[in-house]
């Protein structure tokens, strides 16, 4: 009989993809640190540059930490098995995520990114269970892309669609043993 540890997917992070966007994030806190100097400097002040500079640099730099974080913390990004997903993919991860929680599941992309975009039967209670900025993230998520769960391709080494239909199985698993329990 295999045991529960037998039945779990455990997907980590791609060492290559977390690399490439820590450089990415580099240039940008770079850039950002240019644009503040250069609006700042004297001959050339421009309040507007050096603003843009701050927000390129407060952006990027928190991405750039949050990269290293995750470079170092080498915790699973996914967890599937029967009962249950947890993503801790990005900083708006969901967490763990019970199945019968989840009503939908979609693949879409947005902004050259792709995503597996999870939609729950009850979004607000989720969302109320998140705190501070993380919260605020995922509500603006779930306005542009109807879902508050999104797991993007760059934070796991599976293929999506493969993700999607591992998936796809575990949610009609779920939803015939909640039949059952019903009959």
């Amino acid at each position: 009989m295999m045991n529960q540890q037998e039945k779990e997917i455990v997907e980590y992070p791609s060492t290559r993809k977390l690399l490439m966007l820590l450089l990415g994030s580099l240039v940008f806190v770079a850039m950002g640190l240019l644009l503040m100097m250069v609006g700042l400097s004297e001959e050339d002040g421009s309040l507007g540059m050096t603003l843009v500079g701050i927000v390129t640099l407060a952006f990027f730099g928190a991405c750039l930490l949050y990269f290293v974080y995750r470079l170092f913390n080498r915790k699973p990004s996914l967890i599937i098995n029967d009962e249950w997903i947890e993503d801790n993919s990005s900083y708006t991860a969901g967490g763990r995520i019970k199945w019968e929680d989840i009503r939908e599941i979609a693949l879409y992309e947005m902004m050259g990114q792709r995503f597996l975009g999870i939609k729950l039967h009850d979004e607000d209670a989720y969302l109320q269970r998140q705190s501070g900025f993380k919260k605020w993230l995922m509500k603006v998520n779930s306005g542009m892309v109807q879902a508050p769960v999104n797991i993007p391709q760059n934070g796991i080494k599976m293929k999506l669609e493969a993700l999607h239909d591992i998936m796809a199985v575990k949610l009609e698993q779920a939803a015939a043993r909640s039949r059952d329990r019903l009959e």
